[in-house]
């Protein structure tokens, strides 16, 4: 396991890094990648491919990778990203962003699998490098360990569909459970088996409640945090409560499919405006952001006639 690094040793490098990713495959979650600097030399016994090894095994390997290494490093590119610009795309950047944050910068990089393009680093691919290298197998462990911490969280945000299962890959229990309950947020929609999931959704629900899943998920790529949706009050409801930085934001989401009587957002007149305006008195009073400064927004989407969106506006301090 050390033949790769024993070889840049003897080369005079020490700071060797291995790298290696876990998540390209799921339906859900993100791609996570880990980067180790094993010490030299390096006493820890059984490092080998994460896959090969069981989660109890694995867990005690993390913790005396992060014991022993000179130091560790972790990248993650989420659900959305991957979705932007693909997941062969979104999988480098989560590499280079794991070598980026090593403490020390490494002499040379084992890569499992191919090259990385845009690593700005001396790199040699192995080919199952996981099984062949102790710092790529560090890393992998790194990798999937964290990432399986990551969707153990998930799963109690969406209880669902089991995430602490199946990890969001597609075991037929999680294909079930898109089918049934649709999806989620974290689900990565370029995707081909949750695409068709979402076409056959996007059927069975009303335009409004399309328009609010569409929103919330562009509103995360904004780094907006979603508090609340649909939050009820003696007043009425407001569709999304959520935090942009400092801010927090009530959100009025107005959906029409023609734009004959107007664009969607001329539905928010002065009455609305001021039922809003009376929830979100209402809510701050009992909220734990009380001290937050507030912003009003309204989303307009115009949809034609077969749920197509035509056009998306996020209208800021709108009222």
């Amino acid at each position: 396991m050390f033949f790769y690094e024993n070889k840049l040793y003897a080369q005079g490098k020490n700071l060797i890094a291995g790298l290696d990713e876990a998540g390209r495959g799921p339906l859900a979650g993100p791609v996570v990648a880990g980067a180790v600097i094993l010490p030299k030399p390096c006493n820890i016994q059984g490092l080998n491919d994460s896959k090969k090894l069981s989660p109890k095994k694995r867990d005690s390997l993390f913790n005396q990778i992060y014991d022993a290494a000179l130091s560790v490093g972790v990248g993650i590119a989420d659900t959305e990203e991957i979705d932007e610009i693909n997941i062969l795309a979104a999988t480098h950047c989560a590499m280079n962003r794991a070598v980026d944050n090593l403490d020390i910068s490494p002499e040379c990089v084992l890569v499992d699998g191919l090259r990385v393009p845009s690593l700005k680093r001396p790199q040699i691919a192995i080919v199952k490098g996981d099984s062949k290298s102790a710092s790529i197998a560090a890393a992998s462990i790194i990798a999937k360990v964290t990432r399986d911490r990551i969707m153990i969280n998930y799963a109690k945000q969406y209880p669902q569909y089991d995430f602490e299962k199946h990890k969001g890959y597609a075991t037929q229990f999680h294909l079930e459970a898109i089918a049934k309950f649709g999806i989620s947020p974290i689900h990565r929609r370029s995707f081909s088996p949750v695409l068709e999931k979402e076409n056959k959704q996007r059927g069975k629900i009303s335009l409004g409640e399309y328009g609010e899943d569409f929103t919330c998920r562009f509103l995360k790529t904004k780094r907006y945090k979603i508090i609340e949706r649909n939050h009820r009050s003696l007043f009425g409801e407001i569709d999304i409560i959520a935090k942009d930085k400092d801010i927090l934001v009530f959100i009025e989401v107005k959906t029409r499919s023609s734009d004959r009587f107007g664009p969607p957002e001329s539905s928010v007149t002065r009455t609305k405006q001021n039922r809003i305006r009376r929830i979100a008195e209402a809510y701050i009073k009992i909220s734990k952001y009380r001290n937050l400064c507030l912003r009003f927004d309204v989303v307009s989407i115009l949809f034609d006639s077969e749920k197509n969106m035509v056009d998306f506006k996020l209208i800021q301090n709108a009222f």
